[in-house]
């Protein structure tokens, strides 16, 4: 999964004339994604405007899908996420052993902040949350694991990109460009100027360019041998502090917490300290 080459099954259709491509397959994954930022419950009707598939062929798959696990269907003929999805995450989950190591770091951060501090890797154009921490629930957004969403207006998402080469950053400027133009003059302006920045000076910062009441503050963490690209952050509301005490105190701690994480995987994941 190396950053920039992970394919988002979203978009899967844009490969789909390459003949080794199983459509069918990126059907059915579509169908699984489109929960994704949908909502819980979705009839054939909502996933074929969604996905753009005909309606028998929604039918087709979801069937299938509910008989296999990955999916249920309620009272009303509606569907869920079934527990089979979550079942295939586990052993993905449980590889990544930052998680387990990170807790303690990330639940001291998390109190200091009053916020909800997470590790992050590259999804496509988004970013997606690997482990995610708070203290309390008294926040205007407590995601949680599996929660995704656009790295180039978040600091996580700028941290993200930060470890990525000049090949990969190009190629990621060029996707945004085809696959979402509402997003390209953004990310020439604000996102690429903001990736030189924390490049420079080791963390990055967005002030309520993602979502107005949340500050966040976010540290590259590390590649793996492998290619993955890790960050972490913490997202603070925004009465808890003022910008210039999130550049001035949580910027320098969100330096320490990704040191300090650093360390303890650095012979586990073998990377550099």
């Amino acid at each position: 999964m190396a950053a920039g080459s992970l394919q988002n099954p979203t978009t899967a259709r844009t490969v789909a004339d390459d003949p080794s491509f199983a459509t069918t397959l990126a059907h059915g994954l579509d169908i699984l994604a489109a929960f994704q930022t949908a909502g819980s419950e979705l009839s054939n009707a909502d996933l074929a405007t969604r996905t753009g598939l005909s309606r028998p062929t929604v039918s087709r798959l979801t069937y299938t899908l509910a008989q296999l696990g990955y999916l249920k269907r309620d009272a009303k003929g509606r569907f869920q996420l079934g527990l089979g999805v979550l079942a295939m995450a586990y052993p993905l989950l449980s590889a990544i052993k930052v998680r387990q190591t990170a807790r303690p770091l990330m639940r001291d951060f998390a109190a200091y902040a009053g916020g909800t501090v997470s590790i992050a890797m590259p999804f496509g154009l988004d970013f997606i949350y690997i482990e995610t921490l708070r203290t309390t629930d008294a926040v205007p957004h407590v995601p949680d694991v599996g929660f995704s969403s656009s790295l180039a207006p978040t600091a996580v998402g700028r941290a993200l990109l930060s470890l990525f080469t000049s090949d990969e950053l190009d190629a990621y400027v060029k996707r945004v460009r085809a696959e979402r133009p509402q997003e390209a003059d953004y990310v020439e302006k604000r996102t690429l100027p903001d990736i030189a920045l924390c490049r420079e000076r080791g963390f990055a910062i967005s002030l309520g360019e993602w979502r107005r009441e949340i500050f966040g503050v976010a540290a590259p963490l590390y590649r793996t041998p492998a290619g993955d690209c890790l960050s972490v952050n913490c997202g603070i509301p925004s009465f808890r502090f003022s910008a210039e005490q999130i550049e001035r105190e949580c910027a320098p701690r969100i330096l320490g917490l990704a040191r300090s994480i650093r360390s303890l995987v650095a012979n586990d994941e073998r990377i550099p300290v």
